[in-house]
């Protein structure tokens, strides 16, 4: 990017001199007593920076590539970046710092009035600085002159900023893929038509061998092409997701390291499992992912955006994550041919730009918000549009950016300014950031320029947390509050990002806080901030003198030393792996050259075992990330900061005196750490504290959150029930947590005293309530139309409580639950009223409920968008409602429900739009018809013994799976005949488990593609039921599950064509003729003393050994497709 680095300045430097106008204004304002001087100088610099911001507001909106002018601009940026340093080295003698936006997060009582002590080297160096802005401006009328003749393009302010695009709708399309995804689907998933072998699609398409049973399919093509989003579609199309038992997808970084990408896909795989740590060693992650993938079987892993970093450590990759299961799939999208040829096993797929046709299409869908636009109403817009598509060079990507710009602006003038942007014309000077890049930045505010420009310090491929970043920027001071607006800086900064969202600069991925920037992005941000911002690898070019802002690849040794180099730097952030001690004093140094450090990022520094000497004197250092080193003395930490990550570090290394940082606003512990910090209640700032557990010990008590104030998200306190009075819980001053979203209230038989205490604030969300003790809830429970964002609602576990609240005084209130209530008897309508918002309501284990009372004429319809219910263990409910709330339900599950399910069946004819339908335990006599329930897709049922399905399964036309144990009569309204019903009509059937329950000879179902037999008490299968199996002609895997007595398989499955995998569970079957040929993959798990009976020499082993891969007991014992592979040659066939 170097051609960019001379010739450009990023468009945000009245930014920059702002936040020096207004360090300057915080001291001119101040009531510091001054020695004699500083007030002059002071005020000289306030107005030589207010003179120079009217001109940089002038060059930001317009497009400067002479070298003359960007120079100018980059030695103003110098001066005021030193203007800040120097400020920041008065010493002001206070408990906080004194600068405005953070004092006004204190109490005022801490700041009293103190001296200001300049001392004279931090004279000096302001009376320098001040001369290089009075030199600045004296030469401002020749740069504003150079300005005028330079012929830029100007920025056209009008309607930017302040407006809003409106969002495209969530499913957006994908237009000239078609044979792409087909393809991909084919090969994947294997051909539906007479090519039932995925074997045979891969022979087609030029497969090599397969590596430990895993295909790996690249598709390539160049940035900005849409590799990316057709690896979503794949990923979320809904065959994929019934073929492969397990999906990840991990978004690869350039900075890569093995173990690093093993614990993404792990974690992918388990998704938010807790087991899941970070911490884990190398060998312990791989077996983790092993023993998931054992479990659960063939799995589908996209690896997005791999470089050719990946290359020298594939196998390695492969081997941790190759557990020989058959069927398994790894799709890899990348831009680099080497990447393609090292991991394919078969053919590649490339991705070329769309043509015309296709991409006119998608650009119209993304600047028009459809396909299908009035040429009469917009005939000047489609025209300008036409002519803007065509630069575009066909990239999906571009049309989205440039399509979501336009689609904000109306004014077909404001399409022709886009369509004569410079930027168009500037391909040469600007050859790595593509023209509609550089138009889309235009439309930014400088703040936001800014922002987005810190973000190219960040290695390539890199996953953004929004948080964490948002909390960066605040450490920089690159979001302010205007003034009287006390909106929270996380919250202004949380806006900007999402409208950086919006426009494209980020990209989502599949967990909502983390976010990628595309390469075509990264350079744009490159190229803006080259002089400020640089990341040092081992290639790196000449870097700007100026650089502040720093990122370091450590990984190799020879040039740690190189780092010497970097002075007066804000940000250092760390990646890579470093095993040399060399490099902490490196940093050491750095740091003492860099007193404004505010931003620090050491994590994962393994190397760091002390806490480096100079980090206790960074007084400007806000935000600090110490996560995952070892350091094993952790103190000093410098007064003011505001974010401090220390993730991997147990209750015993964290210091007590934590609690001296009262800047501190976001702490990231381990939870088990946070709650073993003292008086955490001096943290007034702190934003974040998911767990707090109350005791009877000073520094622990409840009244520790008294002052915390700014908490938000999700709070837990536990042990509520050591409250001793409403007093004592009113010290939490609960009530005045506005910024709360979610609040647990956990506890043993706790009293109602103590609840009324602990009255939440009206902007709560969610609230649980656990372990109450008394009959009837408290005052703020009862008025509950004070609490009008609150939209979810769970009581759990209050033995004694016997009156519920209205529940209907919620007026926003969507997702009830209501579980362990065993002294509940009665529900009216004054308890439920008519709940006129909730979609989704629980109700288990209220074992005394007897009655179920509403009266529409008082109360309204019950229940009136409700598409959610669930009715468990409450066996004693005899009166019930009008239940004509079911006609909305999509998903209903009822078990041990009383009476309800015998008044159901005059109700079915209202359970049209049912998706879900769970039963357990429920013997009431009840005939399920699929006329009845047509939008029926799973079918989930449990010891129902007088359940009948009329007319079988076959009835159900959109079923597509089923779970039926226990229900011995359910198919006894079927003829007692072999008659092959329409098989049309279960052609979205693919999934069975059961027990003998379905073995119905009339139960022709011949789309079931996976089965799961499970709880066969007999030893063989009778006649009936083998005939049964041998009418399966689509399936593919078959699971005996729990059949401890069986000792023989149907001899049918040997005529199944298309059986692939076989999984026997708990008991050992004979090995016999039963065994299909087709057979790919055999699994057994059962006592190990049988485990010999099936090993090679064996009785038994002539006649498995022809299947390609058997696995015992978690054990390979033979996979064929391997030994094939190591024999071969690296070749396509």
């Amino acid at each position: 990017m170097s051609a960019v680095a001379e010739q450009v300045v990023g468009g945000f430097s009245s930014a920059v001199i702002q936040r020096a106008i207004d360090k300057t204004m915080d001291f001119l304002e101040s009531n510091y007593k001054r020695i004699h001087g500083s007030e002059e100088l002071l005020t000289k610099l306030c107005t030589s920076l207010t003179m120079v911001k009217a001109i940089t507001e002038v060059a930001d909106n317009q497009i400067i590539i002479n070298t003359s002018l960007t120079k100018w601009l980059s030695n103003l940026h110098n001066a005021a970046y030193e203007a800040e340093d120097v400020l920041d080295r008065f010493d002001c003698l206070e408990i906080v710092t004194g600068k405005r936006k953070v004092s006004e997060f204190i109490s005022s009582s801490v700041m009293a009035l103190k001296s200001l002590i300049v001392p004279d080297e931090g004279i000096k160096m302001l009376e320098c600085v001040v001369q290089k802005l009075d030199h600045l401006c004296a030469t401002s009328s020749t740069f504003l002159e150079l300005l005028k003749h330079s012929n830029p393009t100007t920025i056209k302010q009008e309607g930017t900023g302040g407006e809003t695009t409106s969002r495209l709708p969530i499913d957006v399309k994908v237009f000239g893929r078609d044979e792409v995804l087909e393809l991909i689907l084919k090969i994947i998933l294997g051909s539906s038509g007479s090519e039932s072998e995925p074997c045979n699609i891969r022979a087609k398409l030029g497969a090599r061998y397969r590596i430990g049973g895993l295909d790996v399919l690249p598709i390539v093509g160049m940035s900005g092409v849409g590799k990316t989003t057709v690896a979503q579609l794949i990923y979320n199309h809904e065959n994929v997701k019934g073929h492969f038992m397990h999906r990840a997808w991990v978004y690869v970084s350039k900075h890569y390291s093995v173990k690093r990408t093993l614990q993404e896909i792990l974690h992918s795989f388990k998704g938010s499992d807790p087991s899941f740590n970070y911490e884990d060693s190398l060998e312990t992650t791989v077996n983790n992912i092993q023993s998931v993938i054992q479990q659960n079987g063939r799995f589908l892993l996209v690896l997005d955006s791999v470089w050719d970093e990946m290359c020298d450590q594939w196998n390695s990759l492969l081997t941790a994550i190759a557990c020989e299961v058959p069927g398994s799939v790894v799709l890899v999208t990348t831009q680099s041919k080497r990447v393609a040829d090292t991991v394919a096993t078969m053919c590649q797929v490339p991705l070329a730009p769309l043509p015309w046709e296709s991409f006119w299409l998608v650009f119209q869908y993304y600047a028009f918000g459809t396909t299908n636009v009035v040429t009469e109403n917009n005939q000047a817009l489609l025209l300008t549009g036409e002519q803007i598509a065509k630069k575009l060079d066909g990239l999906p990507l571009a049309a989205k950016v440039m399509g979501n710009l336009l689609r904000s602006r109306s004014n077909v003038d404001q399409w022709i300014s886009i369509m004569e942007s410079d930027w168009w014309d500037l391909s040469e000077a600007f050859s790595e950031i593509l023209p509609y890049m550089g138009i889309c930045y235009q439309e930014l505010q400088p703040r936001q320029r800014q922002s987005f420009a810190f973000c190219s310090i960040f290695p390539q491929n890199y996953l953004f947390d929004k948080d964490r970043l948002v909390n960066m920027w605040i450490s920089h001071d690159f979001i302010q509050q205007r003034e009287f607006d006390d909106t929270r800086l996380e919250d202004i900064g949380s806006k900007l990002f999402d409208e950086l969202v919006q426009r494209s600069f980020f990209e989502a991925t599949f967990d909502n806080k983390r976010y990628t920037m595309h390469d075509l992005v990264r350079a744009l941000a490159i190229g803006v901030s080259s002089y400020e911002c640089f990341l040092h690898r081992e290639t790196s070019q000449r870097v700007s003198p100026t650089a502040r802002h720093l990122a370091l690849q450590v990984g190799n040794q020879s040039q740690i030393h190189e780092l010497n180099k970097y002075k007066n730097l804000r940000t250092i952030l760390l990646f890579g792996h470093c095993e040399s001690n060399t490099v902490c004093d490196v940093l050491d140094n750095m740091l003492a050259n860099s007193r404004s450090i505010r931003v620090l990022d050491l994590s994962h520094l393994e190397v760091l075992r002390n806490m480096l000497p100079n980090i206790a004197s960074l007084r400007r250092l806000r935000f600090f990330d110490l996560s995952f080193t070892r350091v094993n003395n952790l103190r000093n930490f410098p007064c003011n900061l505001q974010v401090l990550y220390l993730r991997g570090y147990t209750g015993n290394y964290i210091p007590q005196s934590i609690n001296k940082l009262v800047n501190l606003r976001h702490l990231h512990v381990d939870a088990t750490a946070l709650s073993d910090i003292p008086s955490i209640g001096q943290l007034s700032q702190l934003q974040e504290l998911e767990n707090f557990s109350a005791r009877k010990k000073t520094g622990f008590m409840i009244n520790e959150l008294k002052n915390m104030q700014e908490l938000s998200g999700k709070l837990c306190i536990s042990n509520i029930h050591l409250i001793k009075s409403t007093q004592e819980a009113k010290d939490a001053s609960m009530i005045e947590k506005k910024h709360l979203e979610v609040l647990e209230l956990r506890g043993r038989n706790v009293s109602k005293d103590v609840l009324e205490g602990l009255r939440p604030h009206s902007n709560l969300q969610e609230l649980m309530i656990e372990g109450y003790g008394a009959t009837t809830f408290p005052v703020w429970m009862i008025r509950a139309h004070i609490f009008t964002k609150l939209h979810s609602l769970h009581v759990e576990n209050c033995r004694l409580l016997g009156a519920l609240p209205p529940f209907g005084n919620f007026p926003s209130l969507k997702y009830l639950t209501l579980d362990k209530l065993p002294s509940v008897k009665h529900a009216d309508g004054t308890t439920f009223t008519s709940l006129p918002n909730v979609e989704d309501l629980k109700v288990a284990s209220m074992t005394s409920w007897i009655e179920w009372s509403h009266a529409e004429e008082d109360h309204g319809p019950l229940l009136p968008h409700i598409t959610r219910f669930e009715l468990h263990d409450c066996p004693l409910l005899k009166e019930l409602p009008n239940l004509s709330f079911l006609s909305s339900l999509s998903e209903l599950g009822i078990s041990y429900c009383g009476d309800f399910v015998k008044a159901l069946p005059q109700y079915l004819q209202l359970l049209a739009c049912l998706k879900r339908l769970s039963m357990s335990y429920c013997d009431h006599p009840l005939l399920l018809s699929g006329h009845q329930l047509k939008s029926l897709e799973y079918l989930h049922l449990r010891k129902c013994g007088s359940l009948r399905l009329v007319g079988g399964l076959h009835n159900f036309p959109n079923l597509r799976k089923v779970n039926v144990l226990g229900c011995p009569n359910i198919l006894s309204e079927l003829p007692d005949q072999s008659t092959r019903q329409d098989e049309q009509c279960v052609l979205q059937l693919t999934s069975i488990t059961t027990d003998s329950s379905l073995l119905h000879r009339s139960s022709f179902l011949p789309s079931v593609r996976v089965l799961e037999i499970a709880y066969i008490e007999d030893r063989s299968f009778t006649p009936v039921q083998e005939e049964w199996f041998e009418q399966l002609t689509s399936i593919q895997k078959i699971v005996f599950n729990s059949c401890y007595f069986l000792e023989r398989l149907p001899s049918t499955l040997a005529r199944l064509p298309s059986l692939k995998a076989l999984q026997i569970s708990v008991k050992p079957v004979a090995a016999r003729e039963n065994f299909p040929r087709t057979l790919d993959e055999l699994i057994m798990d059962f006592p190990a003393e049988h485990e010999s009976n099936f090993k090679p020499g064996s009785l038994d082993w002539p006649n498995i050994c022809h299947v390609p891969y058997i696995r015992i007991n978690g054990r390979t014992v033979q996979n064929l497709s391997t030994d094939a592979a190591s024999s071969s040659s690296n070749h396509q066939i």
